[in-house]
C-alpha cells in the first residue's frame, strides 16, 4: 500500500473520510484514535521488533489493532497529516511528572501550524494526555470535557504541557521547538524500547481514552476511571488480565502473551 491508501484507510477506520480538513477534523482525529487505538508497551515486553516504516505502523496499529506507544502512534499521525497537506513539526519531550529532572527525549508529539496558530497535536501520551490539540497559548486553561490543560514557558526554549490536578497545573512533559529530524526519534525511540531504565522496557502499560472513560491498566493494577469516579482493581490471575487485554483495550492477544506478561509484571508478590 502507498501513502495514499494507507491515508484513506485509517481515516476510513476512524470515521473520517470526506471531512473538511479543518481545526475540527484534527480535534476527532486526535479523540478518536486514541478512543480507538490503545496505547501500550506490550512490543516493547516481548522483545519484538519495532520498526518505524509506515508500512509496518499500519498494519500494527490500524490493521490488527495491536496498539502502540507514541513513536508509533505520533509518527503514524505526523505523516498522514503530511500526507493531506497540513504543516506540520516534530517534537521531542522529556517526561518529568511535575519533577525538575534531567531526563533523555524519551517522547514523541507533534506541532501543528493551522490557520497562523500553532497546535500540539498528541496520539500517543497514555491516560493522561489531551483528547484534542492544545492551542499553543500560554498560561490559557484549555477546558476539554472534564479535564483542563494548558501550556506554559518556563524560559525562552522550554515549553511545559501542564494538566490541572487537584487546583494546581502538573507538568506533564516538556517539549522545545527546536528542529527535529526522523534520524532523532529514531534514537529516542531505540532508548525507550531498549535501554534497561527506560519505563516501558520494565512496565506492563495499556491504556485507551474514550469521551466518558478512561481505562489504564499498569502492572497488577486496572483503573476504569470516569469523570465521577476512579475504580482499581488488583488483578490476579492470567485470565482476569487476558480478558482486560482483548475486552477493554481492543486487543486480540493469544492467552499464552497474557500468560507471560502476567507471570512477568502483574503477579501478586508473595
Amino acid at each position: 500500500m502507498n501513502h495514499t491508501q494507507i491515508t484513506q484507510q485509517y481515516l476510513a477506520d476512524l470515521g473520517l473520510t470526506n471531512c473538511p480538513l479543518d481545526l475540527e477534523f484534527l480535534n476527532q482525529l486526535q479523540r478518536k484514535h486514541i478512543a480507538k487505538y490503545s496505547f501500550n508497551s506490550i512490543s516493547v515486553l516481548l522483545n519484538q521488533p519495532m520498526p518505524l516504516d509506515l508500512p509496518h505502523l499500519y498494519n500494527k496499529l490500524v490493521a490488527k489493532q495491536n496498539g502502540g506507544y507514541c513513536f508509533e502512534h505520533n509518527k503514524l499521525v505526523y505523516i498522514v497529516l503530511q500526507h493531506l497537506g497540513f504543516k506540520v513539526k516534530r517534537l521531542l519531550a522529556k517526561v518529568v511528572y511535575n519533577r525538575d529532572i534531567d531526563v533523555p527525549r524519551t517522547h514523541r508529539a507533534t506541532l501543528i501550524t493551522f490557520e497562523g496558530a500553532d497546535y500540539l497535536l498528541d496520539a500517543g501520551f497514555g491516560p493522561q494526555g489531551a483528547f484534542y490539540p492544545l492551542k499553543l497559548e500560554l498560561d490559557t486553561p484549555q477546558q476539554q470535557e472534564n479535564e483542563t490543560f494548558q501550556i506554559s514557558q518556563k524560559n525562552q526554549q522550554e515549553y511545559h504541557f501542564q494538566v490541572l490536578k487537584n487546583g494546581e497545573f502538573f507538568t506533564l512533559y516538556t517539549f522545545d521547538l527546536n528542529n527535529y529530524t526522523e534520524s532523532d526519534c529514531d534514537l529516542s525511540h531505540f532508548y525507550s524500547h531498549k535501554h534497561p531504565e527506560a519505563a516501558f522496557v520494565k512496565n506492563l502499560v495499556v491504556s485507551r481514552k474514550t469521551l466518558d472513560t478512561t481505562y489504564s491498566l499498569r502492572n497488577g493494577q486496572y483503573h476504569h476511571i470516569t469523570h465521577k469516579h476512579t475504580e482499581i482493581t488488583p488483578i490476579t490471575c492470567e485470565k482476569q488480565l487476558h480478558q482486560l487485554l482483548n475486552q477493554q483495550f481492543n486487543l486480540n492477544l493469544d492467552i499464552a502473551v497474557s500468560t507471560y506478561l502476567f507471570s512477568k509484571f502483574a503477579k501478586p508478590e508473595n
